[in-house]
């Protein structure tokens, strides 16, 4: 028997090398424009959302955020060595917490990301690292020593507060050519959002939240799909499918059908893409093997383009600049059509196992932007302004 699966969209980031070495130097960028000699950037800019923790049992107020691409540009005409990056969240323009990242950090993000853009990774995972709206046309140093209009990215950098501060800022200290000392600093705003539209839930019953918001989720790790669920349903014993579960039909919550979660109208749907028991992990497969035939698959999917990722989906454009997104749902299955209006828990399509999926699952998630495919500047917000383990959904019944 096993134990629930869920998708994991980035696992292929874990097994990609980080060999700069391998890697013929590029050609001496020119000099950059006058300005401030260190030029911090952000991905998403202007603001990080945060996702509140406490819960039943949580003595105190905990709220996360992530600080999900940051970047810093040598902007003079020499080399500079970086020394450290400080991270500061202040409230009321006073420091109540800081971060540092050292040299051997800075250091190692170069090596990483220099490998990853000579290897064309980034460009491949651009919905991820978003290099293409912040970054265009700037060359990664292969060091923490910048050369005139290089780069190094800093990513995932997750922060704790057990009250909200207002501003997040990034400063970085480095060394210019005998010595000399320079500097830059950037900052973002800290939002807790909270939606103004009511939203039912995606599906009816009772359902596991297999992967949430949380630290320990993949999902927390990219912007455009920061605080999405990826729901299954669990059967005797606590499993998720009956049997050995190597058919689709074998899962309890395949075919389950999936609702609107308010009024809206259709932007995006999708149909017509297969699924197959032979993407589901065999009885005599190890987990270091289905892990290895997973990312063989997603790497097919993502030359296809995002959408293939996503499978099977349908997202709906909502009041106030927000939209949701329903994905890997059954082939066939998808019943409104782009230009649709829908309404709350109507009935647009069935859970599936469609694009890069490890099993029947509903993954569904809230954004502030349309697309969440390559390049895209939407961003994923919070359906509900408690833990998952806590979520308040209102009954979803179409209303009458």
């Amino acid at each position: 028997m096993r134990n629930t699966r869920v998708t994991i969209l980035l696992l292929a980031m874990a097994a990609i090398p980080a060999c700069a070495a391998e890697i013929a130097e590029t050609a001496e960028a020119p000099a950059a424009p006058t300005g401030p000699p260190l030029e911090v950037r952000f991905q998403p800019g202007e603001f990080v959302y945060l996702w509140e923790n406490n819960g039943e049992g949580t003595p105190l107020e905990l709220y996360t955020a992530v600080l999900q691409n940051v970047a810093v540009v040598n902007r003079t005409a020499g080399p500079i060595s970086l020394d450290e990056m400080t991270l500061s969240a202040l409230r009321d323009d006073e420091v109540v917490q800081t971060v540092t990242v050292d040299a051997d950090a800075l250091e190692a993000a170069a090596v990483h990301f220099y490998a990853l853009q000579h290897q064309k990774v980034l460009e491949t995972y651009d919905f991820h690292f978003q290099v293409s709206r912040y970054l265009k046309d700037v060359p990664l140093a292969g060091t923490r020593k910048l050369k005139p209009g290089e780069a190094v990215i800093v990513t995932q950098r997750a922060l704790l507060f057990q009250s909200v501060p207002d501003t997040l800022r990034v400063s970085v200290v480095g060394r210019a050519e005998g010595d000399t000392f320079v500097s830059g600093s950037g900052t973002v705003r800290v939002v807790n959002h909270e939606s103004p539209n009511s939203y039912g839930f995606p599906v009816s019953g009772r359902w596991l939240v297999a992967a949430a918001p949380s630290l320990h989720g993949h999902h927390r790790w990219a912007s455009i799909q920061e605080f999405a669920l990826d729901l299954v349903q669990l059967g005797e014993g606590g499993l998720s499918h009956r049997g050995e579960g190597t058919e689709l039909q074998h899962y309890h919550a395949y075919g389950a059908a999936v609702l609107a979660v308010a009024d809206g109208k259709v932007v995006a749907a999708s149909d017509g893409m297969e699924e197959s028991d032979s993407n589901l992990q065999q009885p005599d497969e190890t987990d270091r093997a289905y892990f290895a035939r997973t990312l063989e698959l997603q790497q097919k999917l993502l030359a296809k383009g995002f959408a293939a990722v996503m499978g099977n989906h349908v997202s709906i454009e909502h009041a106030n600049g927000e939209f949701s997104h329903y994905l890997h749902l059954k082939n066939g299955s998808v019943g409104v059509k782009v230009g649709d209006t829908v309404e709350r828990g109507q009935h647009i399509g069935a859970l599936g196992h469609s694009g890069n999926s490890t099993e029947p699952h509903l993954h569904f998630h809230l954004s502030d932007g349309a697309s969440s495919g390559r390049g895209s500047a939407a961003r994923g917000v919070r359906s509900a302004r408690s833990a998952a383990a806590k979520i308040r959904w209102r009954k979803n019944e179409k209303k009458k």
